[in-house]
């Protein structure tokens, strides 16, 4: 029988921030008082504005996701328009796109099974054997060649970043919502090239809102860390391997024997 959270979406939403571990708390303050201090510096604008809350709730997002609770997809959802609305003011029109499918492979579908998706977690996390990695490797870099040149045509800012971040979020978000551990390996890629996307976007000064998506993103990566090494996601993929490798031997036992 499936399990389901007995009770409304509020009591939801409470018991879902409850049991995380201190270090993903830990870094939510930290990036609380790096964006505020980023914020209270610097000129406030609509923009500035924006950014502020959307890296907060954002980021807030993330630890979700790294700590394996479904309010991820709410948390996302809301941080997603912030997301569009700067990445377009950066000319990051593949960014956009990551954050509209990130709606649709993650949050739409979290916040539709908000009362089972998070429910008995370790049991449902999934791992990848090898043949499925490479599908997905395979399947990204396919999808990044298509979407280059199309946002060379578009006059995209940077392309090759833009492109390469779409194509790695979008498996990523697809892994995420079916609860496969390896999601957090192409978050922790994806995370590096926005690193590179906004120091760029930084370098280059035609984002008022870059240092503090570089912030974001650096605090993003930070999570994707505890994710792969440390989460629950870490812990549910460790087990499955062992089991696989106790399968491997008893067959290799009985071939021997």
């Amino acid at each position: 029988m499936k399990e389901k959270f007995q009770g409304n979406y509020l009591q939801w939403i409470m018991s879902e921030l409850k049991g995380w571990q201190t270090i993903v708390w830990a870094i939510f303050a930290f990036g609380f008082g790096f964006q505020t201090n980023i914020w209270l510096s610097s000129p406030i604008t609509l923009l500035t504005t924006i950014t502020y809350v959307a890296t907060l709730v954002g980021l807030l997002c993330t630890c979700a996701m790294a700590a394996g609770k479904a309010i991820n997809g709410l948390l996302g959802f809301i941080s997603a328009f912030g997301f569009i609305y700067v990445n377009w003011t950066a000319g990051h029109y593949a960014s956009v796109l990551d954050q509209l499918i990130f709606v649709v492979l993650i949050d739409a579908p979290l916040m539709f099974t908000w009362k089972t998706w998070g429910q008995r977690f370790q049991a449902k996390v999934k791992s990848l054997n090898g043949k499925g990695y490479v599908v997905s490797i395979i399947g990204m870099l396919i999808a990044w060649a298509i979407l280059y040149p199309i946002y060379v045509e578009l006059g995209d800012s940077n392309p090759v970043w833009d492109s390469l971040v779409l194509a790695i979020g979008a498996t990523a978000s697809l892994l995420c919502t079916l609860h496969f551990a390896q999601q957090a390996d192409f978050w922790f890629g994806e995370d590096l090239f926005n690193i590179v996307l906004w120091f760029t976007a930084l370098q280059g000064g035609y984002s008022q809102a870059a240092l503090a998506m570089l912030v974001s993103t650096l605090m993003y990566f930070s999570t994707a860390v505890y994710s792969r090494f440390f989460s629950p996601w870490h812990e549910a993929r460790v087990v499955i391997k062992a089991k696989r490798q106790t399968n491997t031997n008893l067959k290799t036992n009985e071939i021997n024997g």
